[in-house]
């Protein structure tokens, strides 16, 4: 069962990707950054390999707690199947692709609660500080979780920990709407590894060197309408193994809550019954939009495979984020420098805009490049509870 309605209207995406101040400018490489941390040579270190311990189960129902989890919802744990007649409210690549995954690495830190703010309609503005939570998680979302996810079942989520008591060792209080906030940050040594395999270690090392936010691994198989011989699309790969990380680091602020019912409105209240949750939402299909302030893009990868780097015979051709780089958003051309035709129509309800691809900011400030763009899009894939939209406010600038 598909969880997110993905309503993002043009005022919702507005305040996704907005920031009462101007945001640092997105897009190229940074020695320090301001999230305080910096691209380096540091890498995990032996309590990495500690077990990790959430110290909670499916079975803990503590009254006045808020249970912390992280989940990549259907999508990131099964991926995208193809079928050109998908049912209502599945999410498939319009342009005949199946998307799966074998790791989507993140870190998450700065969790914490806030008194509400003084201002209801400005997500932006949080009350005093309550508890902040000092670690920071590296985990892989794409693994399954022992908690049923917010989407329900077959969603699982992965536990991180519970929200027991104030900074100042009082209980939460049941008739306070906590603001409830956390940031996507860049890799780093002294993570807490919630789920990582020692296989696992290289990876994260490499995004530590390098500054990233986010790491996805996976394959891409084109499963549509076989192209016609001589159109461009018919010299791209079929098979993909494609390798995406960049570094998008931002804070979440004052999340919705679809928990809190019709009105979805900020804050996570404590219950006397027992415990409530905060599942932070992983929207994998972001990277895959090439639409800005509309509701519900498609996702796509025919920009990916167009520009995917050939490999060896009967191997599948690479896919990254810097095949990307330099492509203008409105002249998305192919590796021989050909428009990539828009064959978007492969699913029934859709009908491709035009006879080209191309990425539409409408009105976004999304870079210079279409790897900016999509580093940009990415960084609003955050929720709370499934679909619980966030006021986000990037801390640094896009690093691949």
């Amino acid at each position: 069962m598909i969880s997110c309605s993905r309503w993002f209207s043009a005022a919702l995406l507005a305040l996704v990707h907005c920031s009462p101040t101007p945001p640092p400018p997105d897009g190229g490489d940074a020695a320090v950054v301001a999230d305080g941390s910096s691209p380096s040579d540091a890498s995990v270190g032996p309590a990495f390999e500690r077990p990790f311990d959430p110290g909670i189960t499916p079975m803990t129902n503590t009254a006045r707690t808020i249970q912390v989890t992280v989940s990549s919802e259907q999508l990131g744990q099964e991926g995208f199947a193809y079928t050109p007649m998908p049912g209502m409210g599945e999410i498939v690549f319009v342009d005949g692709w199946e998307v799966r995954f074998d790791q989507i690495l993140g870190t998450i830190g700065d969790i914490r609660l806030n008194m509400p703010g003084s201002n209801p309609s400005d997500m932006s503005v949080v009350g005093a500080e309550v508890l902040r939570e000092p670690r920071a998680f590296a985990i892989d979302v794409k693994k399954m979780g022992s908690f049923v996810g917010a989407g329900g079942a077959p969603e699982t989520s992965i536990p991180l920990f519970s929200m027991q008591q104030t900074r100042a060792g009082a209980p939460l209080d049941p008739t306070v709407r906590y603001a409830f906030s956390f940031a996507s940050v860049r890799a780093r040594g002294d993570a807490t590894n919630v789920n990582l395999s020692r296989e696992q270690f290289a990876d994260y090392n490499e995004m530590i060197a390098k500054g990233w936010t986010f790491l996805l691994v996976g394959n891409a198989t084109y499963r549509g309408r076989a192209p016609m011989p001589g159109t461009p699309e018919a010299d791209y790969p079929t098979t993909i193994r494609f390798r995406y990380g960049f570094g998008a680091p931002a804070e979440y602020l004052n999340c919705q809550n679809p928990d809190n019912g019709a009105d979805g409105a900020p804050g996570v209240a404590p219950r006397t019954t027992g415990a409530v949750r905060a599942q932070i939402t992983f929207h994998i299909d972001h990277l895959f939009w090439l639409r800005l302030n509309v509701e519900d893009p498609p996702p796509r990868f025919d920009h990916f495979a167009a520009r995917a780097r050939p490999a060896a015979m009967g191997a599948a051709a690479l896919s990254t984020l810097d095949d990307l780089m330099g492509v203008s958003p409105n002249n998305i051309v192919d590796r021989m420098m050909r428009p990539v035709p828009d064959r978007g129509g492969q699913t029934m309800g859709y009908t491709a805009p035009g006879p080209r691809l191309i990425a539409e900011s409408n009105g976004a400030t999304s870079g210079d490049d279409l790897r900016s763009f999509i580093a940009f899009s990415s960084r609003a894939m955050m929720h709370l509870n499934a679909d619980g939209l966030c006021f986000t406010r990037p801390t640094g600038p896009f690093v691949f």
